[in-house]
């Protein structure tokens, strides 16, 4: 992913890199919102930004299923299904 140059990449650092407990669901949906709003932004993107968000809304559900399921590696949501 490129460094945080756009907003949305911002928010989702900010939720990643979260240690409060109490702060990190707050921050995982402001980085989906904002992430979802870019993807039906008007203003144009490249084929790459379009993929880094997708690989970001990826990594954020990844992180918060982790983050709820304490005994379940990120290696092992990668094998079930979608």
């Amino acid at each position: 992913m490129q460094a945080c140059g756009f907003s949305w990449q911002r928010a989702f650092q900010s939720a990643i890199h979260e240690n409060d407990a109490t702060s990190v669901e707050g921050k995982i949906g402001l980085a989906r919102l904002a992430i979802l709003e870019r993807l039906v932004s008007p203003a144009s993107m490249d084929r790459k930004e379009e993929d880094a968000l997708f690989e970001a809304l990826d990594a954020l559900r990844a992180f918060d299923w982790q983050r709820l399921s304490p005994g379940v590696s990120v290696y092992e949501l990668h094998q079930w299904p979608i």
